[in-house]
């Protein structure tokens, strides 16, 4: 019986051959373990705007994403929620449980519609003794979530809301690749722990320079190459990288180093 965790937040997809998987993850897989570990995996719609993985809900699926984004949710108090790290097409959610932790305090939340393979946590913890380049893959990854929620804290404290609102804009799309953006400024306004209104001004004056375009519902990056300009240093530690694992976990490392620095000193 399907609990909570993705009732309305997902339904099954048309059973396709999904030889060559989007997800970052899985394509970096040698090509005798995808083999092995796709008969494993069920493609799912994602729905935009629903709760994929509820906090205290026991975890039953990894989703590895193919297409959309999923933010991660920390509860701030009793009334609402701050993002502490996304997920697009190069990650996953449910990372928990790859950790043996069957139950989390953290949200997913479906924030742009798209899809996933779904895989069974016990399925995966079966196959990952028989897969050492899933097991690498999933390391590395579990490893930069960890310090990408580093990152992202100390930027919220040491950044203004402009730089921070470009950095989590490339962010998005990096990971979902698309320019057009479905984001609301509702949606923008709990991923930064900000006010409405406040996105609204901060948004102002990127609108009027020409970097991006809005919509309702709707936000259109126009010039990338600006709103990088606009972001803080943060966003090209937090972006999405390729290539081996060793030089990926020095970079990692750096940008956790600074960011505990940055803490450390604003304590002071």
């Amino acid at each position: 019986m399907e609990t909570r965790t993705a009732q309305n937040a997902l339904s099954l997809a048309p059973a396709g051959d999904f030889a060559l998987p989007q997800n970052h993850l899985l394509r970096s897989l040698p090509q005798l373990e995808w083999e092995r570990l796709r008969p494993l995996m069920q493609p799912v719609t994602l729905t935009a705007r629903r709760v994929l993985q509820h906090a205290g809900v026991p975890i039953e699926h990894v989703y590895f994403i193919e297409e959309g984004l999923v933010s991660v949710l920390a509860s701030a108090d009793e009334k609402g929620a701050v993002e502490v790290w996304l997920i697009g097409h190069e990650g996953l959610a449910g990372s928990a449980a790859l950790l043996g932790v069957r139950v989390s305090p953290l949200r997913h939340f479906v924030q742009i519609g798209g899809s996933a393979l779904r895989i069974g946590v016990e399925d995966l913890e079966r196959a990952l003794p028989q897969m050492p380049g899933l097991r690498s893959a999933l390391n590395n990854y579990l490893h930069g979530v960890l310090l990408q929620s580093a990152q992202a804290a100390a930027c919220s404290l040491t950044h203004s809301l402009r730089q921070r609102l470009a950095r989590w804009l490339l962010m998005a799309q990096d990971r979902s690749e698309r320019d057009a953006l479905p984001i609301t400024q509702d949606l923008l306004a709990r991923s930064l722990g900000v006010r409405r209104a406040t996105v609204s001004e901060a948004l102002k004056p990127l609108v009027s320079d020409g970097i991006f375009a809005r919509e309702r519902g709707l936000i259109k990056i126009l010039d990338r190459a600006r709103l990088e300009e606009f972001a803080c240093r943060c966003y090209r530690l937090m972006r999405p990288k390729n290539g081996s694992g060793n030089g990926r976990s020095r970079l990692y490392a750096l940008s956790a180093f600074l960011a505990l620095i940055e803490m450390e000193l604003l304590a002071h």
